[in-house]
């Protein structure tokens, strides 16, 4: 490693890998653990329960926390804002009914948007900080400190820590662009849910043992979202690499 390398910019660094590194091991762990999870046919959920309920005083989605759940969640009494549906006005409540059976694809819909919302409001500010870290790393490198330092090591160094802050920061575009036509498909199919219960007042198939002939779509859409997940996870490792090659130059 070159002496070149400031306190300041060491703490930084090491601070960018290892916000890269916990959204590239949150990312996998969706794609190879919790998603796998709940594609089980098992009658016990990964995620606790979900009723879909109306609630005109609220224009988005929302999933609030009961606190005594049918399976022990750990999860006390608390409201998280997922996603901003417009003319939507529902709530996505849990609190033991209304889960569905686990072969149809309102089930799989529930378990997967309790995954959507953890990620949407835990993920960002890792790779966003990152980001951040890796530029303050750039532009506050200091001159050569040493004789055999060069003004061409110094802006080499800076060139690897502007591509990690890029990096970083290509997550939330590849989650804005690549990303969105999966997470649009699959928020319609719960926006529809919401609706074939406020029409008639029980799951989108909550029979149990009915096959519902959308689960194996909802199924493939919740993979291919996995997929996704993972081809993601290779950009921050990527800005990784990038910013230890910086640290020895």
């Amino acid at each position: 490693m070159s002496s070149s390398n400031p306190t300041h910019v060491l703490i930084a660094t090491s601070l960018g890998l290892c916000l890269s590194t916990s959204f590239t091991i949150g990312s996998l762990g969706l794609t190879y653990f919790a998603i796998p999870a709940i594609l089980l046919p098992s009658d016990a959920p990964l995620m606790p329960p979900l009723e879909l309920v109306t609630e005109r005083q609220k224009r988005h989605f929302q999933t609030e926390k009961a606190p005594k759940q049918p399976f022990d969640s750990g999860i006390g009494d608390e409201k998280e804002t997922l996603l901003d549906s417009g003319a939507t006005s529902k709530v996505l409540r849990h609190d033991g009914k209304g889960n569905g059976s686990p072969s149809s694809s309102s089930y799989l819909l529930r378990q997967w948007f309790h995954l959507f919302s953890k990620g949407m409001h835990t993920m960002p500010p890792f790779t966003m900080g990152s980001a951040l870290l890796y530029m303050i790393c750039a532009f506050t490198l200091p001159g050569p400190l040493i004789p055999a330092d060069s003004w061409n090591r110094i802006l080499a160094k800076r060139a690897c820590y502007i591509i990690s802050a890029l990096l970083s920061a290509g997550v939330m575009v590849f989650t804005l662009t690549a990303l969105k036509p999966v997470n649009s498909a699959l928020h319609e199919r719960v926006k529809d849910v919401v609706k074939q219960e406020q029409g008639d007042g029980t799951a989108a198939v909550g029979i149990e043992g009915h096959t519902d002939d959308k689960r194996h779509e909802t199924e493939a859409l919740i993979r291919k979202w996995g997929k996704m997940n993972a081809i993601r996870a290779i950009l921050p490792v990527l800005a990784v690499v990038s910013a230890i090659t910086a640290l020895v130059l």
